[in-house]
């Protein structure tokens, strides 16, 4: 089950991301129980995300969903526990990310962590370029803000 779950986390990389996801989840859980003989994938037509109905129809033809409402209900339940647990770092940089530079990072970090990592991403232009980082209360300063206010005061002295 574990090899599933960290499958699908592969495609989230920021926090926004894990809240929609985790959404979608609590959108599902809600239609479990209704309609007991269609498939869960039909009930969620038009109700979650396309990439997570495909998730569900291949997760329902390799038989990883059962049919069984009370053990789907078990797996959403740990799916989203499972989300819940990545740890996650808050990542303040100037500007806004593309697709492939968010890639970059995301990779970069969970190769230096060793561990699937959630991004947190605060965009204030003021940090001018570099990163200040925050990762389970160890903050460091990266930016290049902090390098110009260090050769201002030494300036002024």
């Amino acid at each position: 089950m574990k090899k599933i779950f960290e499958d699908f986390a592969k495609k989230i990389k920021t926090k926004e991301e894990l809240i929609f996801y985790l959404e979608e989840i609590a959108q599902i859980r809600q239609i479990i129980f209704k309609d007991k003989d269609i498939p869960l994938s039909k009930k969620v037509e038009r109700k979650v995300d396309g990439e997570f109905r495909k998730f569900l129809e291949i997760s329902e033809k390799e038989e990883v969903i059962s049919k069984n409402p009370g053990q789907q209900s078990s797996f959403f339940q740990e799916l989203e526990k499972y989300l819940q647990s990545l740890p996650e770092i808050k990542l303040e940089i100037a500007f806004s990310p593309d697709d492939n530079s968010l890639d970059r990072i995301s990779q970069w970090f969970e190769k230096e962590l060793g561990q699937k990592i959630i991004l947190d991403l605060i965009i204030n232009p003021r940090v001018v370029g570099g990163a200040i980082i925050d990762y389970r209360g160890n903050w460091r300063d990266f930016s290049l803000a902090k390098k110009i206010d260090q050769l201002i005061s030494q300036k002024n002295q």
